[in-house]
């Protein structure tokens, strides 16, 4: 296993070994050193919640505090349900990861590792990006709730039914059994420390996600390189990936070439099967929670239109999901796309010009590419997708508009 990890260390996905050994997801550590990450972010994220959790259960009988409470209550519930879910899962990210090594490694023509090192490339680029921007929301977040501490008024007249107004400065409605103004920086050190824990856990998820899709996406683009091969079939004479002991007539090239493909084509559907069974439990979670999220954080930037440092706070927040929200989808249409993509490209070639034997691999190809793949959550429930993205955000919309009624 240790060539594995050195194979990840030397490579475009180092950002991804970086990013799941902070959270103690990277397979190929030693038991010990991961239940030590382990503990360490029970310690933490675990006692944050108990206080959040506290806090809520103060204000159980007011209605609107109660909504207000609604999305960082359900950030934390996703955190945790996604670095649980990973645990579990553990196994099956790491034969992903295997899998990719595996693939990486073995010989291919140079079109095709092209292809291999340019979505790699990109994957790692997205990641960086997109880990970035949703960072960069946390600390806008962060700051207009400190700033929250040296704008707000001390007359309890103007003391509104958001939690930043109650507790101005603190991220989060909480319940430390002590005095808030006398222990202020301790508390607003922890709740800080527990909110970039979350939102950190929740993008490595995402990164390592992104970073599988592009992959498969990739082995999806190698296949669509097949037409060209056919074409070209004598032209392949020399590269690795032709046995040896064949003959090197045009129509066993040919049918090499297709069994070749039928085989990474096997290896593509196979690896989104994996990588299904992985993600379907927490996306399922995230979109689930974003849509209650994304009504709520809506009503509150509506009701706070008059307070600047409100508004900022919780626009901060309600971007942040969307992209979340959005780039999850994204990532499941990008599969629909590439393997839809197959077909195209296995009509398209000049079948006519092909052996029998290869027209029939070709027909197999065609037959098992022409519903496309797609990944999905929530055993089959939810389709990753535009569709889905839009109708989360309808959904969304149509909960706002209740509370607003409300």
């Amino acid at each position: 296993m240790n060539n594995v990890d050195r194979f990840f260390q030397t490579s475009h996905y180092n950002i991804i070994r970086v990013l799941l050994s902070i959270c103690g997801i990277w397979p190929f550590h030693t038991v010990v050193r991961r239940y030590v990450i382990y503990v360490a972010i029970a310690l933490v994220l675990g006692s944050g919640y108990i206080f959040e959790i506290m806090g809520v259960a103060e204000i159980w009988h007011d209605t609107f505090e109660l909504v207000d409470s609604v999305p960082l209550i359900f950030l934390g519930m996703v955190a945790m349900s996604k670095i649980i879910c990973a645990i579990y899962t553990l196994p099956k990210i790491k034969m992903l990861l295997i899998k990719m090594q595996k693939y990486c490694l073995s010989p291919k023509s140079d079109e095709e590792y092209k292809i291999q090192q340019s979505h790699a490339l990109y994957g790692r680029n997205l990641g960086i990006a997109y880990t970035s921007i949703v960072l960069g929301h946390v600390a806008i977040f962060l700051f207009t709730t400190a700033l929250g501490k040296f704008t707000a008024k001390k007359s309890k007249d103007s003391v509104s039914s958001t939690v930043n107004n109650l507790y101005p400065g603190i991220p989060y409605r909480v319940n430390y059994m002590v005095d808030v103004d006398t222990y202020f920086v301790p508390i607003f050190i922890h709740t800080t420390t527990c909110h970039i824990s979350y939102m950190l856990l929740v993008v490595i998820f995402d990164a390592l996600y992104l970073t599988l899709i592009e992959h498969c996406c990739g082995l999806f683009a190698a296949l669509r390189t097949f037409r060209f091969r056919l074409e070209h079939a004598c032209e392949f004479e020399n590269d690795d990936y032709t046995l040896a002991h064949m003959t090197t007539s045009k129509e066993n090239k040919s049918y090499l070439n297709v069994a070749y493909c039928i085989r990474r084509h096997a290896e593509a559907i196979q690896f989104v099967t994996i990588l299904e069974s992985a993600y379907s439990m927490p996306l399922f979670i995230h979109l689930g929670s974003t849509i209650l999220e994304l009504s709520v954080i809506g009503y509150q930037v509506i009701t706070n239109l008059g307070n600047l440092n409100l508004v900022l706070h919780h626009s901060s927040y309600l971007s942040g999901l969307l992209i979340n929200a959005f780039f999850e989808n994204w990532q499941g249409q990008k599969i629909i796309d590439s393997s839809e993509k197959v077909f195209d490209s296995a009509y398209n070639a000049e079948w006519y010009n092909m052996p029998i034997m290869a027209r029939k691999l070709l027909i197999m190809i065609m037959m098992k590419s022409k519903k496309p793949i797609v990944v999905s959550v929530g055993h089959k429930f939810i389709v990753l997708s535009y569709v889905t993205f839009n109708a989360i955000v309808r959904m969304s919309m149509s909960y706002f508009m209740l509370l607003r009624s409300v």
